[in-house]
């Protein structure tokens, strides 16, 4: 059973006119996305709903620039953060499909001049947060306002050690992705941010792109921050993301994100097999497993699988209920937001089947 088919966009009959009726789903999602703004202080927010295979609700509230009183609306860009990731491991996929890319094989057969101990790390475990990369550190800002190659990115981290044997746990890591991008691009002899144009972006998601800075677009939202007692201001200078791309650079509208989930879901971007491959489970070296596939978060026995993200500027959640179709997406332009509190109550809105 779909969800109720009277939350089409545009069809303002559906909606009851008796006050006796039950709300429809749209009224309520409409009610817990008003909420949720209201409560976490959030300045700007897109949702998108897809229930098998069709979109069922998009909204957009608050603001796209807040002091230039611009909307939100379904055009708005956000920044995915974290939520990069899924996309990075699908186009890496997409390689191991056509034969350019093997998984368990070390990194140095694709990236040259990288340490031994680095080139040995193979694509499965930085895919999976297993190789023992570190992630950010206290005592040092990797991110800043200067473009930086993908081998200048590379230079952020690889000379520093180790923080665990690879495949001995799980440790969160987004400059692993920026090695995966760096594998990426030595494989397919092509740079990343034509990849995803050219292999996602163009086969029905044509907002979801890198996030380039030199390249302006008037659709992106403004950056905000939530500081304690609910005060929120804007958040400058704009961060240039071209050091971490693949795990937290990327950008996209809430509707081509939930797309995107769509396309991966219906294995038109990747096969089943492959597809299927990126949300297994991940497995150590001692034979345990982690919550965690190839650039997807696994939950519920991996019946729903799911990222989030935060950053300057965003809180974004993707997650893709897979026995019943549905996926959801909520981006937000106000980092602090908690966009994964709100997409569990969207999803818990659903009908059961």
């Amino acid at each position: 059973m779909k969800w109720i088919s009277a939350i089409l966009l545009g069809v303002s009959t559906a909606f009851a006119q008796d006050s006796e009726a039950p709300a429809t789903l749209a009224e309520r999602a409409r009610a817990e996305c008003r909420a949720f703004l209201e409560a976490q202080h959030v300045v700007g927010m897109s949702v998108a709903l897809i229930d098998d295979g069709e979109l069922v609700y998009e909204e957009s509230f608050g603001w796209r620039d807040r002091e230039a009183q611009v909307a939100a609306d379904r055009t708005t860009l956000y920044r995915l953060a974290s939520v990069s990731k899924p996309v990075t491991a699908v186009l890496a996929m997409q390689l191991v499909q056509s034969g350019k890319l093997d998984l368990d094989v070390g990194v140095s057969k694709y990236v040259e001049g990288l340490d031994p101990r680095i080139g040995a790390l193979t694509l499965r475990r930085l895919l999976s947060h297993t190789s023992g990369m570190r992630h950010y550190r206290a005592d040092r800002a990797d991110n800043g306002t200067r473009h930086l190659t993908t081998a200048q990115a590379l230079e952020l981290f690889v000379r520093d050690p180790l923080i665990a044997e690879p495949g001995s746990k799980y440790s969160y890591s987004t400059h692993a992705f920026t090695l995966v991008v760096a594998a990426l691009e030595g494989a397919s002899k092509r740079e990343f941010v034509e990849l995803l144009r050219y292999e996602i972006a163009a086969r029905g998601v044509p907002a979801l792109d890198c996030e380039v800075a030199v390249t302006e677009k008037p659709l992106r939202s403004a950056l905000y921050e939530k500081l304690p007692a609910g005060i929120v201001r804007r958040s400058e200078p704009r961060e240039d993301l071209s050091w971490k791309y693949g795990g937290g650079g990327m950008e996209c509208t809430a509707v081509d994100l939930a797309r995107f989930a769509e396309l991966v879901l219906r294995a038109k971007l990747l096969s089943e097999e492959s597809r299927d491959a990126l949300w297994t489970r991940a497995r150590l070296a001692d034979g345990g497993s982690v919550d965690y596939g190839l650039g997807w978060g696994l939950n519920d026995s991996g019946k729903l699988v799911s990222h989030s993200g935060s950053q300057q500027g965003a809180s974004s959640a993707l997650s893709i209920q897979r026995e019943q179709g549905r996926v959801v997406v909520v981006l937000t332009n106000t980092e602090g937001g908690n966009a994964p509190e709100l997409g569990k109550t969207l999803r818990a809105l659903a009908r059961p089947r």
